[in-house]
């Protein structure tokens, strides 16, 4: 949240043309959409946060943007991420979103690595072998588990929290043509 509210602060037009200036705003909403969208997708194939009824014993997720990417919902947060750094045109501000993206997230994405191919064994490790882990590639993985439900995406707000990273982009557009 801090950086977030630094990101706003720190908000500065970076280029002096308007159409330049108009293409990078334009690229950095892009840029939450996407990640934002990419997040509700993925949430809406988490089993354990069902809306009703008894959750199904825990299996590995391998449908939807799971079948593309190991990791969605961090995709979607590094998207949303460089949407806001984009935004601020403080190269501090990108720098430290790179930071704290690669060095945070990159240790919980070994941590939970080890503890599924714990959990999931040759089928994690199958899945690991076949779905690349952030970037998404050419091949798609066939063996998919996983429905996606409506209720779960929503229970989880994150349309409601691509329209709140959106409206921060929208101040921040108001505070650069105000500076």
């Amino acid at each position: 949240m801090g950086l977030l509210v630094a990101s706003i602060v720190a908000a500065r037009p970076l280029t002096t043309s308007p159409a330049a200036e108009l293409g990078l705003n334009a690229a950095a909403f892009a840029l939450v959409i996407l990640g934002g969208s990419i997040r509700s997708w993925a949430m809406g194939y988490h089993p354990w946060r069902r809306v009703r009824g008894p959750g199904p014993k825990r299996r590995l997720i391998s449908a939807g943007p799971y079948a593309l990417v190991r990791n969605p919902l961090y995709l979607g947060t590094l998207l949303i991420s460089a949407g806001i750094a984009l935004m601020s045109a403080s190269v501090i501000i990108i720098v430290t979103y790179l930071l704290v993206f690669w060095l945070g997230y990159y240790a919980i994405i070994l941590w939970e690595e080890s503890c599924l191919t714990t959990q999931f064994g040759e089928t994690y490790r199958d899945y690991f072998g076949s779905v690349p882990r952030l970037v998404p590639g050419l091949k798609v993985w066939k063996n998919r588990e996983g429905v996606f439900s409506l209720p779960t995406m929503m229970r989880c707000m994150e349309p409601a929290k691509t329209v709140a990273f959106l409206a921060a982009l929208g101040l921040m557009v108001w505070l650069k043509q105000a500076r």
